[in-house]
């Protein structure tokens, strides 16, 4: 091989590496939105081929995170970011499930699972808890008493939203996904929508959502 294709062929895997990494692929989502109330009431049901960015939280609090990113350059390879991530992966608790081409290799798909929701918030570097209010507060986070109604988007009364607060499981994160709950969702966060298939759709937040669910 030529000293300059050389050179281009460590350019392109350099760049690669630089944009394909865990922060980017989660920041940047593909598809198209399907936004709706009819999966309000009914636990979350995950599609068969995920083809946005997704969190699934399951009631023992293991995180499932599927990476969802545009893989449309000619110098990305699919070898190269299986063994970055693969890589990563030798920090437990993060474990990689697979990592795929989607929609003729238009897109990408990571899927990696965490022990739990602090696992997933440390690697990540993002806000991820899944608990009672009581274990929130314990653990200094602030609890959002400013949320709606999942089914109808209408302002929760406080009495109602204190005694689901008291007994029932809710997630606060800042992560921009959607997120799939163990739990039908009771309340959550104004300016977040029902997916659907039952999802939150925190894709497009800026800030830190809350999801309280019916247990």
């Amino acid at each position: 091989m030529l000293k300059s294709d050389m050179a281009d062929a460590k350019k392109g895997d350099s760049f690669m590496r630089h944009n394909i990494t865990k922060k980017v692929i989660s920041a940047m989502l593909s598809g198209v939105l399907m936004l709706s109330l009819a999966g309000c009431g009914k636990a979350a049901k995950l599609p068969e081929t995920v083809v946005n960015t997704s969190l699934v939280v399951e009631k023992n609090g293991k995180v499932v995170s599927y990476l969802v990113n545009t893989f449309d350059k000619d110098f990305y390879s699919l070898d190269g970011l299986t063994q970055m991530v693969h890589g990563d992966a030798a920090e437990p608790p993060m474990a990689v499930k697979t990592v795929q081409m989607l929609e003729e290799g238009a897109t990408v798909q990571v899927v990696q699972e965490f022990a739990d929701t602090e696992s997933y918030a440390d690697y990540n570097e993002q806000e991820l808890f899944y608990g009672t209010r009581v274990e929130a507060l314990a653990e200094g986070i602030s609890v959002d008493l400013g949320l709606v109604s999942a089914a109808d988007g209408t302002p929760a009364e406080e009495q109602k939203l204190n005694k689901a607060l008291d007994k029932n499981h809710m997630i606060i994160t800042n992560a921009s996904a959607y997120i799939y709950c163990p739990y039908p969702v009771l309340y959550l966060s104004e300016g977040v929508v029902m997916g659907e298939d039952g999802y939150v759709d925190a894709s497009q937040s800026d800030g830190v959502v809350t999801i309280l669910m019916k247990k």
